[in-house]
């Protein structure tokens, strides 16, 4: 199974078929692999013409290539271009994926018993949300030994070495001397993992520190 495309991918595929020889080239593929020269002769082109277009369709993974004495043999690669097909925000039926509310609580529902972690998930907005969802158990106006951050996060998982780490891998805290904090803004992500975030990342992380700080002005009332 092809790792799911992202926007920028889709973005760099059309950028490589979007040039009327290499449109040419795959309308030949599709009715079979095709060696560099039978694609020159169908295609009245000369070689180097064709190794050129090739080459950026090779690197692009929309078609493979397998070496068979001194030729190339070339096909589509159908997996890929079936992945394409799926835009960012639809499913393999081409319908509208849930919402990000939706999505959380399906990835809560399906990964959490109670306060109980089932596993870690492997895929990375799956994994995000449920550090998102172990964020809400830390109060973002106060700092936590490591001891503490452990005994929290033990409640959800025994492997609370890499929820730790993953937390402020992803940002979501501070790590000074052994002293653990929320973090008061998100690192700036590059353009990729910005694909691999949940869409309502920012959103959250805005509700997560608003709340935080009417509760402690709450407190602060009750106790003036």
């Amino acid at each position: 199974m092809p790792e799911e495309l992202t926007t920028s991918d889709l973005a760099r595929i059309l950028k490589v078929i979007a040039d009327e020889t290499r449109l040419r080239i795959l309308g030949e593929l599709a009715n079979g692999h095709r060696t560099g020269i039978e694609l020159a002769h169908a295609l009245e082109l000369t070689p180097p013409t064709i190794s050129h277009h090739m080459r950026k369709l090779v690197d692009a993974g929309i078609v493979t290539a397998t070496s068979e004495a001194q030729r190339q043999i070339y096909t589509l690669n159908t997996s890929f271009l079936l992945e394409a097909r799926r835009t960012p925000g639809t499913d393999d039926t081409g319908k509208t994926q849930a919402s990000p509310k939706d999505e959380r609580e399906r990835v809560l529902r399906n990964f959490f018993e109670g306060d109980r972690l089932k596993s870690i998930p492997a895929k990375r907005k799956q994994r995000v949300i449920v550090l998102q969802h172990l964020m809400t158990w830390f109060d973002p106006s106060r700092s936590y030994e490591e001891r503490e951050v452990n005994e929290i996060l033990k409640t959800a998982y025994e492997d609370v070495a890499t929820l730790r780490r993953e937390l402020v891998d992803y940002g979501y805290m501070t790590r000074e001397r052994g002293t653990y904090t929320v973090s008061r803004s998100l690192p700036e992500r590059s353009a990729r993992m910005v694909d691999e975030m949940p869409a309502d990342e920012q959103d959250w992380f805005q509700g997560l520190i608003s709340a935080a700080i009417a509760t402690t002005q709450s407190d602060h009332h009750t106790t003036s």
